[in-house]
């Protein structure tokens, strides 16, 4: 009775110790500590399951040359109540346990206790059971409190950590949206990578428009060796996240290798709108710790942020050169109006109207209409090569040569085939070998209607007889600038009253329609025989209306000039 009585004091002493504390290791602690003192155990040892159907178990406590360790894992089969001799698991019997007893809570086993040999060598006896029956059955609803309260102590450790990331997601937001250019966005993901993570290296790689590569390395740190090109097309494959130390089924062997290789311990695909636009490698941590699948969800968040930093930034940048080439294009087209005869010269007995239509680009045509000393007219027109300021520039420099040539030309001899000659020597010597200009100029006797001329390989110019057909201007030689030492010859003709010089660009002819067919010059010169008996501006007008007619809305691609020189009646 005596007995009996301690061992309800001790059972009561132990339930009040227990159930005071929500330390799952204390509790379990103290659990064999009673047990083990009381019935003069050397060893003990608790089992706790790992909530699955698999009877998985893994140290939680043991005391005494138990020959566990914390952590390990059994695989048994759980007996319904105590358990004495060979009905305990063989691996325990193995380890010198003699009594087992099922943790139980709603009936549920969910944990075991097991003791060794009492110190007498003496077999337990029924009392003995009774009491550690009892103890371990008041023990059940203690250890599941404990339990309950570590996953609510770790779920709410998981939720503080997930707010401090959403908090440090949204100010690395911030910080990428202030971001520049990519080299900018690309060193704050190195930063939060080391910051946030304690990540030793990186490899930023990211697609290439163009190109054998499948990726560039656009930024690094503490990268080891050359990524070789079999890692590089198993990565442009890449899907899902990839750890080095998880090899998952389907996951290529090939990524995991290269991962080792390179000391990388996670590969990360970037992906914007569905599709692949890189990959990210992370070392491993400082710390040595592994990364979770929290911290795989946050470094997909911080790729995501990086990766819309970088195609902001190539946004930008392409913003930023439109706006130059427009800023160039702009001031090419100031140039060219501004060398562009500002009004047309009379001439006694003749007519002058022109057209110049500028394109979407800056071409480069060229007319001047410049008048010499005792009355004769010279008239040119070209079209420099390039696009864009350059080929303004050029222009530029054309027409000041001409206006230089002009002065030494002999009104009633101009010899336009040496000036021309020296022309093109000027053009070749200050300009590289893809600039080039088509060009054709004439000096025009207004008195006897003489009309000498040198064509450098400009579109033909037409002169239209009245009523007799057409004549085209074709004698000269090479384009200006292709050969310093080009030889040109100089043509003539003879414009009679009613005739008409008509000059044009290649705008004129090569202006496309909806069905993307050219103009033409067979079409130009159908439309001259129709035209020019009109005056030179109704001429004009009627021309550039046949063209408009057969391209029917469609832009022009190229700058258009026309110049109609009509002798009177």
């Amino acid at each position: 009775m005596d007995a009996e009585r301690s061992d309800l004091k001790s059972v009561f002493e132990a339930s009040e110790l227990l159930n005071a504390s929500l330390d799952l290791g204390f509790i379990l602690g103290n659990l064999l500590l009673v047990a083990m003192s009381r019935l003069l155990v050397g060893r003990g040892i608790v089992l706790l399951s790992d909530g699955d159907d698999a009877g998985q178990f893994h140290v939680a406590a043991a005391k005494g040359p138990a020959g566990v360790k914390l952590g390990d894992v059994f695989t048994l089969a759980a007996p319904a109540d105590v358990a004495v001799g060979g009905a305990i698991p063989q691996p325990l019997q193995e380890r010198g346990f003699v009594l087992l007893l099922p943790i139980k809570h709603q009936r549920k086993v969910v944990g075991l206790v097991g003791l060794g040999v009492k110190a007498s060598t003496k077999e337990f006896e029924a009392i003995d059971v009774a009491f550690a029956r009892s103890l371990v059955n008041i023990s059940a609803s203690a250890i599941h409190s404990a339990r309950v309260a570590g996953q609510l102590q770790q779920v709410n450790l998981d939720l503080a950590a997930r707010v401090q990331e959403l908090n440090t997601l949204f100010e690395l937001s911030q910080a990428f949206g202030a971001a520049l250019d990519r080299d900018q966005a690309l060193k704050l993901l190195g930063y939060a990578l080391m910051g946030q993570l304690l990540a030793e290296r990186h490899a930023v790689l990211l697609k290439q428009a163009g190109g054998d590569a499948p990726f560039e390395l656009a930024a690094q740190h503490g990268l080891r060796g050359v990524l070789d090109e079999g890692f590089l097309a198993h990565l442009a494959s890449l899907n899902a996240p990839v750890r080095s130390e998880s090899r998952g089924e389907g996951e290529p062997k090939y990524i995991h290798e290269g991962l080792l290789a390179h000391n990388m311990a996670m590969a990360m695909p970037l992906r914007m709108q569905d599709e692949m636009r890189g990959v990210l490698l992370i070392g491993p941590r400082a710390t040595g710790r592994a990364y979770s699948e929290a911290d795989v969800a946050f470094v997909a968040s911080l790729g995501t942020l990086a990766l819309t930093a970088v195609e902001n930034a190539a946004l930008v940048e392409a913003r930023i050169e439109k706006e130059r080439l427009e800023e160039e294009l702009r001031l090419a087209r100031t140039i060219q109006k501004r060398l562009l005869p500002a009004e047309m010269p009379t001439v006694s007995g003749y007519e002058i109207a022109s057209l110049s239509l500028a394109s979407r680009h800056v071409a480069g045509d060229y007319f001047d209409l410049l008048t010499l000393t005792g009355g004769n007219l010279l008239v040119a027109i070209a079209d420099v090569s390039g696009k864009g300021a350059p080929a303004a520039l050029l222009m530029a420099n054309l027409q000041a040569g001409l206006r230089l040539l002009r002065q030494g030309l002999d009104p009633d001899n101009p010899d336009l085939a040496a000036a021309t000659k020296k022309l093109n020597r000027v053009v070749c010597e200050n300009t590289d070998a893809a600039s080039f200009i088509t060009f054709f100029w004439g000096v025009l006797d207004p008195r006897t209607g003489r009309f000498v001329y040198v064509n450098a390989g400009h579109n033909p110019p037409r002169l239209v007889r009245d009523g007799t057909g057409l004549e085209p201007l074709e004698a000269g030689g090479l384009i200006l600038g292709v050969l310093p030492d080009a030889h040109y010859e100089e043509g003539e003709a003879h414009i009679a009253t009613g005739d008409a010089l008509v000059l044009y660009t290649d705008g004129v002819t090569e202006a496309r329609n909806s069905e993307d067919e050219e103009y033409d010059e067979a079409r130009l010169d159908v439309a001259l025989g129709r035209h020019c008996g009109l005056s030179a501006d109704a001429c004009l007008k009627a021309l550039r209306l046949d063209v408009e007619t057969f391209i029917a809305g469609v832009p022009y691609t190229d700058d258009v000039t026309l110049l109609v020189l009509k002798a009177g009646a």
